[in-house]
């Protein structure tokens, strides 16, 4: 009993010790420690500003501004006319286009989907450099897009002989499991092995379509693909 007794008068001891330390250290650096809490509200307080005014209202004139080039966009799809896409990434006198947008919301969810489009609107006009670059900058945003994003890159590598980069862009968006892009990409990188005689990344490529996505399976016609890679692989 006499120890504990003891411990506890030792600890209280010390802890008396620390807080005196403590009140030392605080009066002697009070107007430091002062300035740097105001330091940091005034830090607070500008973020807090800069979102509220800066921010939200730049994101929503970027949303607002990106409507009028994907309805040009969209003519260009259903019309065929060429202006279209050149309207669509350049804008006009009345409205923005996406390259403007691009670089005049910078940071913006709408200029990042502008990326996306202005890609598209490239690839229309054949100029594959142009939609690479602009999708390799483009940052994930919603899932389908995203990997219909990766699908594409790839296209436009097997496009320019980049076999290996071609691979990669398709594996990405194999992985994104979604019904509309998944498919399509392993159809696409069994293809691609179709053509270097691998008939054994061919047929697995072909076999994941059926086991994963049957009905796109079916609708895409692979049975005839894979029933070929089947044999000249010696499944």
């Amino acid at each position: 009993m006499a120890n504990t007794e003891k411990l506890g008068a030792k600890q209280e001891i010390e802890g008396q010790v620390s807080e005196k330390k403590w009140i030392a250290f605080y009066k002697k650096n009070e107007k430091v420690i002062y300035g740097v809490l105001i330091g940091i509200l005034v830090v607070a307080v500008l973020i807090i500003a800069i979102y509220k005014f800066v921010i939200v209202p730049k994101n929503q004139k970027a949303a607002e501004a990106i409507l009028a080039p994907i309805e040009q966009y969209a003519i260009g799809l259903s019309t065929g006319d060429s202006l279209s896409f050149a309207t669509a990434l350049e804008g006009d006198e009345e409205n923005d286009g996406f390259l403007t947008i691009i670089d005049d919301y910078s940071s913006t969810k709408a200029a990042n989907t502008a990326k996306y489009y202005a890609a598209l609107c490239y690839v229309q006009q054949h100029n594959t450099d142009e939609a690479l670059e602009m999708l390799l900058k483009y940052k994930k945003n919603d899932d389908y897009v995203w990997y219909s994003a990766q699908m594409l890159i790839a296209d436009l590598y097997d496009e320019q002989g980049d076999v290996e980069n071609a691979k990669k862009y398709y594996k990405h968006a194999i992985k994104g499991h979604t019904d509309l892009v998944a498919p399509v990409a392993s159809f696409k990188l069994g293809m691609l092995f179709e053509r270097e005689g691998n008939w054994e990344e061919a047929y697995n490529n072909y076999q994941y379509v059926e086991d994963n996505y049957y009905e796109r399976f079916t609708e895409m016609g692979v049975s005839k693909y894979l029933e070929r890679a089947k044999i000249k692989a010696g499944k």
